[in-house]
């Protein structure tokens, strides 16, 4: 029996090779087939708000028109927010103030949106800071207190360290790989707790990282990042194939138990559900 209750982080600008180097305790999770996991080639343009909208709609740029990051309108396609408030699933969002201007209200007002609670909208709880600073050890803390207080079918975790210290510094930079080992060590204290409380766990990130700061384009830096899957659906362990960003909706579809749209390709996560075959 599933309680199909799922912790989403996202950890912005995670490039693969930091991934695979710095999240000890996820690699650790893998090596002893407690977790999933999977190189992703991400969707272009490998910018944040388009890539956004790409992972919780399960569309191509080109189909929800997010072209770039300069674009601040609400999504205007069916998004995994609104299909938990469909099947009567509560969320709780912790997430750069871009997330709150595709799913709750466009443009962000930081006097009003940074702290929101409102059960008719898509988003039911949800804290929104607009500082790429706003440090990730205390998005962690502040989720987990919000987790201590009410219960939660979705809770999306979205940190920026890891982008920020990339764009100042450069993959590559003592920066910029510290920024990827915070997150581990916060990773491992509160994925054990997430468990105990019955959620699947799902890493995954919107983009990588070049070495000269920047992400957009069509480079192996900018494009390749990870996903990290826990849940006793899966099939745990390595896996040689590659997914992309429009997997990520329909994966969390499957993971919640609720139906993806027409337009998602839930056929790719059957194949993740399979892919015993190829072990």
């Amino acid at each position: 029996m599933h309680n199909n209750k799922v912790v989403f982080v996202l950890l912005d600008g995670l490039q693969s090779e930091y991934a695979r180097e710095h999240l000890g305790y996820l690699e650790h999770l893998c090596e002893h087939k407690k977790a999933a996991k999977y190189e992703v080639l991400g969707e272009l343009p490998s910018a944040s708000r388009p890539m956004y909208e790409t992972i919780f709609t399960g569309l191509p740029v080109y189909e929800h028109g997010i072209t770039n990051n300069n674009i601040c309108r609400l999504s205007n396609q069916v998004h995994i927010f609104e299909l938990l408030k469909q099947n009567h699933k509560k969320s709780l969002a912790l997430a750069y103030y871009w997330i709150s201007e595709l799913y709750l209200s466009a443009p962000f007002n930081k006097f009003q949106d940074v702290y929101h609670h409102d059960s008719k909208s898509y988003i039911d709880q949800g804290f929104f800071y607009y500082e790429d600073t706003y440090p990730d050890n205390h998005l962690y803390a502040l989720s987990s207190s919000l987790m201590s207080h009410d219960q939660y079918d979705f809770v999306f975790i979205h940190p920026m360290g890891i982008d920020d210290a990339g764009h100042k510094y450069g993959a590559g930079s003592q920066e910029y790989a510290q920024a990827v080992i915070q997150n581990d060590k916060l990773l491992s204290t509160y994925i054990p707790q997430w468990i105990k409380d019955g959620y699947s766990v799902v890493v995954g990130a919107d983009h990588g990282m070049s070495e000269n700061g920047y992400h957009g384009g069509n480079s192996h830096q900018q494009r390749t990042t990870a996903l990290y899957i826990i849940d006793q659906r899966i099939v745990n362990g390595y896996h040689s194939q590659v997914l992309t960003t429009l997997e990520f909706a329909p994966l969390l579809c499957y993971l919640l138990d609720i139906q993806a749209t027409e337009k998602m390709k839930p056929l790719e996560v059957k194949r993740i559900h399979e892919s015993k075959k190829e072990l």
